[in-house]
């Protein structure tokens, strides 16, 4: 669809908008393309003249800005006729702003990575030294910086039961069961702490809770239909094993779940709790 007077028109406002957000980046970007807008169609002399004004206030906001008063530091003034120029220009200045930004983003993933890896390296010497609540405050800091490192859980909840705390691992192997429910060690450890702890129902909750936020994947109804059968409900680990085995056939541990489901199902074996 060609530039229009009102296309331009709701590209400034949109710049407006994102000055007053704080979108440095997007503010630019909508300049430019109104500029491009302006030099590429003739406008009426009152359109014209209206978008002129509007120019003029978002280049005045664009000069407030931290990030363009890096690289033009007396601001962008306006000077009618100069469209063509200041397009060029601001299309320079946006690329660099995009650059800084992504890089900026970088360092500070980095930053973060590195952040975690201290606060678990700091946390193992410390489970090391016998010191669980420092260790474990350790951890936590680490969880705190968590946005994707999905193995983060696993790794934490096998050092704490490595060192014999599994009602402390619970906290991460429930994480780790939620975020990467395709991870194998996620499941292991879960049943590893159920059989340890003796608290089954407490890992039947946790592979509940899991399902109701939307975790799905064959190991969780394998997961699920091994807890189950251990708590003697039979009806519920032939149903999680059959799911399981219906989505994936290698899954082992659920076809024999669901083997020892049926033949107590049908010889009258322990019912459902």
């Amino acid at each position: 669809m060609p530039p229009s007077a009102k296309s331009i028109r709701e590209d400034l406002a949109r710049a407006k908008a994102a000055y007053a957000k704080n979108e440095d980046l997007r503010a630019v970007q909508l300049v430019v393309a109104a500029l491009r807008g302006f030099v590429s169609v003739k406008l009426p002399g009152t359109d014209r003249m209206t978008i002129e004004s509007q120019l003029r206030e978002a280049l005045a906001n664009l000069s407030k800005l931290e990030r363009v008063l890096r690289y033009a530091p007396n601001g962008i003034p306006y000077a009618k006729g100069s469209e063509h120029k200041l397009h060029a220009s601001l299309g320079a200045l946006a690329q660099k702003i995009e650059e800084d930004i992504n890089r900026e983003s970088l360092d500070a993933m980095r930053e973060r990575k590195l952040r975690i890896d201290h606060a678990i390296i700091k946390g193992g010497k410390l489970l090391a030294d016998g010191n669980l609540l420092e260790a474990q405050r350790n951890f936590r800091a680490a969880v705190a910086e968590y946005v994707d490192e999905k193995g983060l859980f696993p790794l934490i909840a096998s050092k704490l039961i490595e060192a014999g705390h599994f009602k402390a691992s619970l906290e991460y192997v429930k994480r780790a069961v939620e975020e990467a429910p395709d991870n194998a060690r996620a499941h292991d450890f879960l049943l590893t702490v159920a059989a340890k702890t003796e608290d089954w129902p407490l890992a039947e909750r946790i592979l509940l809770e899991a399902g109701q936020k939307g975790v799905g994947h064959p190991l969780l109804d394998q997961t699920l239909a091994q807890v189950e059968a251990r708590l003697g409900n039979w009806a519920e680990a032939q149903n999680a094993a059959r799911r399981a085995v219906a989505a994936d056939a290698r899954l082992g541990d659920a076809a024999r779940v669901l083997a020892a489901a049926e033949k107590q199902l049908a010889g009258g074996g322990a019912p459902s709790n």
